[in-house]
């Protein structure tokens, strides 16, 4: 019985371990049919999961200054994070190095103290935080110096490190012209330059075969399904940085002074249509002013007196007027219908030629005019200013530019010619005006305004802006010729006179226009809101460049377009003159002209002399190192200055330059008012001391 027993077990274990083996050799005669007829399947499976094509961006094009400084590029940033469960493995590594890392991120980035850091890290590190945050916008740079840190330096699967790049686009002049340059906001929206040209900029992406592996990590594997990224292409601009500058800083002063609401700023070369400086710059709150809006080119509205010209062109060429027709203005109010139409101030007589009533700008001689010569022939009028450009939306290298409203003659009323001969009835952009006001500058011949010169591709141009024409002649060359003088006399003898300067003629227009404030006309509520402009172009006799200044709603210290826009247009064409030496008068005329000693009659004698030689004017040698300058039988001459170390000099008559180099090597400590040259100074002559100090005035 026993035996029995014993053999039903042997038995039943010998069938187990048969059953046992059996299945063992199925599972590997499974497998091996799955390695072998199977096998290509699966791999292929596998590589699909962790296998995979990623998209690689392509590196943002440039965007340059007429001589090709950066205006717009884009560079790396890291946001460095700690997977501290890494570092649980290593703790030796975390806790030899955690002082030292702490103390040299308080060095590189002072907002936190390296106790603060310490503490940090280690709290996070106790809750094995995989994604920690410890810094962003790291630079390039300063990231490579991170790396080389005790525990950074141990690598990511050691240290916990973890940089993660960004590309930003990057403004090298900050604010300057942001608005046209654009930007490429955190939310994906984008404006200016940057979107018109959006896909030249962004280049081409390609893509690259990576292999996720352990941790999550993907590393990128050789494959010839790899796409190379296309870089994107560079912009040039026409735009040039110190006349931005001037435009955007006097533009920013005014708006503060006067209290406006916003305004703009537009220079362009009256040959080309080149746009070297665009200004835009509204209020943000609390008199605080930024590019919020290209109000140049996309702010439609009635532009006001500036407007008159285009009155006056069509008359004139219509043969209707010269400049020098006699205009009946009464007493300076013109009624019609229900409506009266009236001048800021009364005439001088009842009388005056067309010439004057534009230098005044007289609102009833254009009103007046337009109606008896066009309300019946509206078409006529209406025909003039479609050639002259106000139907048409300007068509310039950037989004957002507003479509003028100009209605058609059939949807006129019976006032419409009079308003419109004044600015009213209408709705142009800044650029309109500017534009029409380049073609009188340009002897008729109206071009396109662009603000892109070219674009290039690995330093190879591919496309450039060649000037376009848009209208051969808006109307005849003895039309331009009146037309020109009557802006002269703008500045001569008119609403513009405080414009008016010996060393460079403007001519232009003047332009206070009253804003309609919606359903509730142009009073409101009893308070009327102005826009000032002024449109013009210099030098007169010669046009080189044209500029428009537009103000909104100047609510202090006065509100007419020759005050407060009129002011900025000057200091930009005086910048403008001066770093164009073309556009000064021979230099023999002026010192022929001259009774007095030259502006700067002092200063280093090789300086001196450098700059009388290259002016044209031959001078004498003289030793030493101080010189000044005065005039002889018609001939200006070099002399000896003599300075001593022991006694304060003097400095009149000297730059800045010179007269703080002087005194400053002395040992005296100088004070400044005014600029210009040396007029006046508070010591001269007396024994140096130690601690003196000096008061000079410059003007």
């Amino acid at each position: 019985m026993a035996t029995n027993k014993k053999r039903e077990i042997l038995i039943r274990a010998y069938l187990g371990f048969a059953f046992i083996f059996l299945l063992g050799m199925a599972i590997i005669g499974r497998a091996f049919y799955i390695q072998t007829a199977e096998g290509h399947y699966y791999r292929s499976l596998a590589d699909s999961l962790t296998i995979f094509p990623k998209t690689v961006f392509a590196e943002r094009g440039n965007i340059y200054s007429a001589d090709g400084r950066l205006l717009a590029t884009t560079l790396p940033t890291f946001d460095i994070r700690m997977d501290f469960k890494t570092t649980l493995a290593h703790p030796e590594i975390f806790k030899e190095n955690i002082d030292s890392v702490s103390l040299l991120l308080a060095q590189m980035f002072p907002e936190k103290t390296a106790a603060q850091y310490k503490s940090e890290m280690t709290r996070e590190r106790r809750k094995k935080n995989r994604y920690y945050l410890l810094k962003r916008n790291v630079s390039f740079n300063q990231l490579n110096e991170m790396k080389r840190w005790p525990m950074f330096r141990e690598g990511q699967y050691k240290s916990g490190m973890i940089a993660l790049q960004e590309d930003k686009r990057l403004h090298p002049f900050l604010l300057l012209a942001k608005r046209t340059i654009g930007s490429i906001n955190d939310d994906g929206g984008i404006v200016g330059l940057e979107k018109q040209f959006d896909t030249e900029l962004k280049g081409k992406e390609g893509t690259i075969m990576v292999q996720k592996i352990a941790g999550g990590v993907t590393v990128p594997l050789d494959s010839k399904e790899e796409i190379a990224a296309q870089p994107g292409k560079d912009i040039y601009t026409t735009l040039d940085i110190e006349l931005q500058d001037v435009a955007e800083d006097a533009l920013m002063r005014a708006l503060q002074h006067h209290a406006a609401d916003h305004g703009c700023v537009v220079l362009m070369e009256v040959k080309t249509g080149r746009i070297k400086a665009m200004a835009n710059l509204g209020l943000i709150k609390d008199s605080t002013y930024g590019e919020i809006q290209n109000y140049a080119i996309g702010e439609a509205t009635e532009p006001g007196s500036t407007f008159k010209l285009a009155t006056v062109a069509s008359l004139i060429e219509d043969g209707i007027v010269t400049k020098d027709s006699k205009v009946f203005v009464g007493d300076g109010k013109y009624t019609l219908y229900n409506k009266t139409i009236a001048d800021h101030d009364a005439p001088e007589s009842p009388e005056i030629t067309l010439q004057r009533a534009f230098e005044e700008s007289s609102n009833v001689a254009m009103a007046s005019l337009a109606d008896k010569n066009y309300s019946a022939f509206r078409e006529k009028y209406y025909r003039h200013l479609v050639e002259f450009g106000f139907d048409k939306k300007i068509n310039i290298e950037l989004p957002g530019a507003a479509k003028p409203v100009l209605r058609e003659p059939q949807k006129w009323s019976g006032v419409s010619a009079a308003y419109l001969a004044h600015g009213y009835e209408l709705a142009i952009t800044p650029l309109h005006t500017l534009t029409f006001y380049n073609a009188i500058a340009n002897n008729g011949v109206m071009v396109q305004p662009h603000i892109v010169e070219k674009i290039k591709s690995y330093n190879a141009t591919v496309d450039s802006t060649v000037t376009e024409v848009l209208n051969p002649q808006v109307c005849s060359e003895k039309t331009i010729a009146q037309l020109r003088k009557m802006l002269e006399g703008v500045v001569e003898q008119g609403t513009a006179s405080n414009l008016k300067t010996d060393y460079l003629h403007v001519a232009g227009k003047t332009g206070t226009a009253v804003v309609s404030q919606g359903k509730t006309g142009y009073n409101g509520s009893g308070k009327k809101i102005y826009r000032a402009s002024f449109c013009g172009y210099f030098p007169a006799e010669n046009p080189q460049y044209s500029m428009i200044v537009m103000i909104n709603s100047p609510s202090a210290n006065g509100y007419y377009g020759n005050v407060v826009a009129g002011s900025i247009f000057k200091e930009v064409a005086d910048k403008v003159y001066s770093l164009n030496l073309n556009m000064h008068k021979a230099v023999n005329e002026q010192l022929a002209a001259q009774k007095s000693l030259p502006v700067i009659n002092k200063g280093a004698a090789s300086d001196l002399k450098s700059i009388y030689t290259f002016l044209g004017t031959e001078m004498n040698h003289v030793d030493g190192e101080w010189a000044t300058v005065h005039t002889a039988a018609n001939k200006l001459l070099l002399a000896q200055n003599e300075v001593t170390g022991s006694t304060v000099p003097d400095v009149t008559g000297m730059s800045l330059k010179d007269a703080l180099y002087l005194l400053e090597s002395a040992g005296i400590k100088v004070n400044v008012i005014g600029k210009g040259t040396v007029v006046r100074q508070s010591i001269v002559g007396e024994k140096i001391a130690k601690g003196t100090s000096i008061t000079i005035e410059l003007r």
